[in-house]
């Protein structure tokens, strides 16, 4: 399995995965202690989530259903200190790719490059105050409860406005169509998400090819 990995910006890293099999696979557990609506900060197996996922969801189809990973530093803590005992094997590859890196940052892991504006509009929101403090101030204004609700079943309510930000500040359909009254937001979110992302010299463009393997 091939790991290409990049430092895009400040304390945000990318890593690009050969097949969105390998990169769900190695992400499942560090993701979801993050973000799970059931799991987040908790510790817990391969086998336990596959069983909760099947049961939520119908079959476990994990691997075919998530190509985006986005995880801040915080969410590899519990698993440098050993809590996640035993880790598996493509965990410890994982870890062993930050475990010099001190600072506080983010990593975003792709499949596919359609992912990648999504995965970049989290790591801003985490890494960069005044980027989050603007998504904020639009988002205030409108009530996005409706989109609250398709999120519930996959994701923790502690992260639902970034998701919310991040699927409207960028391309992609996966939480279906956007009320028309949000379509102002939409645009607006997407403004501050060029602005952020320009100035950091994060163009599409910019973000193509990879300059360390693992």
């Amino acid at each position: 399995m091939r790991i290409r990995k990049s430092r895009i910006a400040d304390n945000i890293f990318l890593l690009r995965f050969d097949s969105q099999y390998a990169l769900a696979s190695t992400f499942l557990r560090i993701q979801e202690h993050h973000e799970s609506p059931t799991f987040r900060n908790r510790v817990f197996t391969l086998e336990q989530y596959m069983d909760w996922y099947a049961e939520r969801f119908g079959a476990f189809t994990y691997y075919e259903d998530w190509s985006g990973f986005n995880v801040p530093s915080t969410a590899f803590e519990p698993f440098y200190e050993g809590v996640f005992d035993p880790l598996l094997r493509k965990e410890e590859r994982l870890l062993r790719l930050f475990k010099r890196q001190r600072s506080p940052f983010y990593v975003i892991g792709i499949a596919d490059e359609a992912d990648l504006q999504h995965e970049v509009a989290h790591a801003l929101y985490f890494t960069r105050p005044d980027y989050r403090k603007e998504v904020k101030r639009a988002m205030r204004a409108y009530d996005t409860a409706s989109l609250h609700t398709r999120l519930a079943p996959g994701y923790h309510r502690a992260v639902w406005a970034d998701e919310v930000h991040a699927y409207l500040a960028t391309p992609g359909s996966w939480l279906g169509s956007i009320p028309k009254r949000l379509q102002p937001l939409r645009r607006e979110l997407r403004a501050i998400f060029r602005r952020h992302a320009g100035a950091l010299g994060l163009s599409t463009t910019s973000l193509r090819g990879g300059s360390e393997s693992a």
